[in-house]
């Protein structure tokens, strides 16, 4: 009669028997900036359809942004380089431009109120794990994205930006050491780093469309019988 012989796997590390180890096995050893960037791209496919043409809408006004200013223009004349160059009808740029001139003082106000807005409803250190990429479900840093877009489309920025400067200059003099030990630049690289994932999410998600990986509803069990 053979003897049975037993194993176990301690959580301590204390592996005894002929035991292989599970993540030793067809596992690829991703480093840190691979991992962050698998984090992010998962966040971004992970959102419904509202929700991603929403930080769709909001990246695309903020590129326009970008564009818009290599010229000295606004967020309208950068979307309609873009669409000249992809001969898009550019009609409702200039529409859309002649109506926010109209009513600058309406939409320079109400921008204003959402960038506020936006800030406060912006993620804290603590509410992410130290993952980056989680900033993907706030909508807030999207928000802040396109109301600074509307502050410069209605020639109001830099008031706009003098308060918003303002205001966080006095919520950083009143941030107290939280309990969790984040410290006053941890709480500013989550919102900058928000604010830069707002920008490029319109990029990032074209990049996951065409080269992620697409997950099956149920996964395959080898060796099972059918």
């Amino acid at each position: 009669m053979s003897e049975r012989q037993s194993m176990t796997n301690d959580l301590s590390g204390n592996v005894e028997g002929p035991v292989v180890q599970a993540q030793s096995v067809g596992t690829v050893d991703l480093s840190s900036r691979t991992k962050i960037v698998n984090n992010i791209i998962q966040e971004a496919r992970s959102l419904n359809l509202g929700a991603t043409l929403y930080r769709l809408l909001a990246s695309a006004m903020a590129l326009a942004t970008l564009i818009g200013a290599r010229r000295w223009g606004t967020p309208l004349d950068g979307a309609a380089t873009v669409c000249e160059a992809l001969a898009i009808p550019t009609d409702w740029t200039e529409s859309t431009a002649s109506w926010i001139a109209v009513r600058p003082g309406i939409v320079g106000g109400v921008a204003q109120i959402l960038l506020l807005v936006g800030l406060l409803a912006s993620p804290r250190p603590g509410q992410l794990g130290r993952d980056l990429g989680q900033t993907l479900e706030w909508r807030g840093p999207s928000t802040m994205i396109v109301s600074l877009a509307l502050l410069v489309q209605s020639g109001q920025a830099w008031p706009a930006l003098i308060t918003l400067g303002s205001c966080a200059a006095l919520g950083l003099v009143m941030l107290r050491r939280s309990a969790g030990g984040y410290s006053r630049a941890d709480h500013v690289s989550v919102i900058l780093g928000g604010l830069a994932l707002a920008v490029l999410f319109a990029p990032l998600f074209v990049f996951a469309w065409f080269f992620g990986r697409d997950w099956r509803r149920k996964r395959y069990a080898y060796g099972a019988s059918e």
